[in-house]
């Protein structure tokens, strides 16, 4: 009877030990959080009543939770997030009923995403160790790991689109295969990513970018592509707001009772001073109490506790890769963190600067593509990072103080 293919080993054990350094790293955030089990269920969990509204034939909400942000239009009640997570949480709801074990469905799709990174990073000639250092970063050293491992509410949206933004990046890059092995998947992804985070949309030209650069593909067969297989998930999107809401793009989030209250709208220019200084310079403040330092919910400095993000961004304004790429990736860039910056609430009550998730996809892309290995320098602004949101993880239960 032969024994087991040493090679197969061989190329197993990186992931194997991704595993053996995220699940614990995951679990440990997790408890400190405020999670009590390995099945944990979030109790901010409007995509969890989502999921059980529609397995009861219905698009809104039976009832009105305080605690919850619930969007209220002629006279009913509607989940105000984007329905992706809701998809996910059906078959959990289910099996496990309104307890669905949210946190480890959030790791699952982690390590997920771990997996395709590090297979990305080694196919364009990374070594092992850099590839399995820059997949962890950009999990365990970014907001990821301070804004997500509970999976509430916000968390399933941004840790669901960031993931499933990677995979999709996976199965377009450098493939040049056909059918369903080639790029449609990956185009599939995005737009399930859309329907986490719509900012995701922006990351469109750099997916047809990536297509037609590295797949052998000319420009018209790879837009035709990302066409066919976005088009069914962006009408089911569409379709789902306009049943709600009577519009296309309306999410619900305007129907909230915070929203409705703001002279200028969600989203406004005059947002930006604001958002800009937290976002880029806003230190944690040292006070005479505990915890020690204080993070200031409106947020604060992202290079703090997203160390990679930093080599990314010096990668799209210096270093030279393909240009067609590059140039898609600073438009995604561009278009997405306006965007985010124009919105009022900045990622409210957060720790660091949580709204950088949604573009961390298109800042693996540059250190994909401008790097070769993880130098000392970057290894040790993920050790930073990591201690940095491991502190946030710790001291949550006392976030935000009064402001």
């Amino acid at each position: 009877m032969a024994g087991p293919d040493p090679g197969r080993l061989r190329r197993l054990l990186p992931y194997l030990l991704l595993f053996a350094i995220s699940f614990p790293l995951w679990y440990l955030g997790m408890r400190l959080r405020g999670g009590q089990s390995l099945l944990d269920h979030s109790p901010i969990d409007q995509q969890t009543r989502q999921a059980e509204s529609w397995l009861k034939g219905r698009l809104d909400l039976p009832s009105m939770r305080a605690y919850l942000e619930i969007a209220e239009y002629e006279g009913r009640y509607f989940n105000s997030f984007p329905p992706t997570p809701a998809l996910v949480e059906v078959p959990l709801v289910l099996v496990f009923g309104r307890e669905t074990p949210t946190s480890l469905a959030m790791y699952l799709f982690w390590l997920a995403a771990l997996c395709a990174m590090y297979a990305m990073l080694t196919r364009r000639g990374w070594d092992g160790r850099s590839s399995i250092i820059v997949a962890l970063a950009f999990v365990f050293g970014t907001n990821v790991y301070a804004s997500c491992v509970r999976a509430n509410v916000w968390g399933w949206g941004q840790g669901l689109g960031f993931c499933l933004a990677i995979l999709g990046l996976a199965r377009v890059i450098d493939n040049g295969r056909s059918g369903l092995r080639g790029s449609g998947l990956g185009y599939l992804l995005l737009a399930f990513a859309v329907g986490c985070r719509p900012f995701y949309a922006f990351m469109l030209p750099l997916f047809v970018a990536l297509d037609w650069r590295g797949g052998g593909r000319s420009l018209a067969r790879a837009i035709r592509t990302a066409v066919a297989w976005m088009a069914p998930v962006a009408i089911g999107l569409a379709w789902n707001n306009w049943a709600r809401f009577g519009d296309p793009l309306e999410f619900g989030h305007s129907y909230l009772g915070w929203a409705r209250d703001l002279p200028h709208g969600i989203f406004s220019i005059r947002y930006v001073p604001w958002n800009a200084y937290h976002a880029l310079l806003k230190l944690p403040n040292l006070v005479n109490d505990s915890p020690p330092f204080e993070f200031d919910p409106w947020g604060t400095a992202f290079w703090l506790n997203n160390g990679i993000f930093l080599f990314a961004l010096y990668a799209l304004a210096r270093v030279d890769f393909d240009p067609v790429v590059r140039r898609a990736a600073q438009l995604g860039l561009a278009l997405t963190w306006c965007g985010l910056i124009l919105h009022q609430t900045n990622g409210w009550r957060q720790f660091g600067y949580r709204f950088l998730i949604d573009l961390l996809p298109i800042g693996f892309v540059a250190i994909l593509y401008s790097y070769r290995r993880a130098s000392r320098l970057m290894t040790a602004a993920f050790a930073w990072s990591l201690l940095i949101n491991l502190y946030g993880l710790v001291v949550w239960k006392d976030m935000p103080r009064n402001y």
